[in-house]
């Protein structure tokens, strides 16, 4: 009987402050698990010198609000390209079929960037710029 009552403390007790405290050390060991830099990488538009941080992964370009980077232009696509950091390095894609172009080429579907090109967005002239990586040769 002893024993039957010992179990039923510890089942009824002790077992959901231990789980508590395992999801406290979840918990504790995803907060302290910090998210790879992007460094200081940004787009600057060439003919206003404005510059945006991209501070996403990935980073949407287009006249709609939504967009991370809002141009006005009536030749921008609501969402016309996205840049995305992935393992192998930067590039962009484009949304929605409209004209997007890498240093005067046109890209089709996706192009990879690096510090200095000049990306062509409809009629607006963007750079793209990081610090942490070298300009193309």
């Amino acid at each position: 009987m002893d024993e039957l009552y010992s179990f039923l403390v510890f089942s009824h007790y002790l077992l959901p402050v231990f789980a508590v405290i395992i999801v406290l050390l979840c918990l504790v060991a995803l907060l302290r698990r910090r998210m790879p830099s992007l460094g200081r990488a940004r787009i600057i538009i060439e003919s206003s010198g404005k510059s945006f941080p991209i501070k996403y992964r990935e980073t949407s370009i287009g006249r709609s609000k939504a967009c991370d980077i809002v141009l006005k232009p009536d030749d921008v696509s609501r969402q016309h390209a996205v840049i995305v950091c992935a393992k192998e390095g930067w590039y962009i894609a484009e949304s929605s079929g409209s004209p997007l172009t890498v240093n005067g080429l046109k890209v089709n579907k996706r192009a990879d960037i690096a510090s200095g090109d000049r990306i062509g967005v409809g009629s607006v002239m963007l750079r793209f710029d990081n610090p942490k990586q070298r300009t193309r040769q």
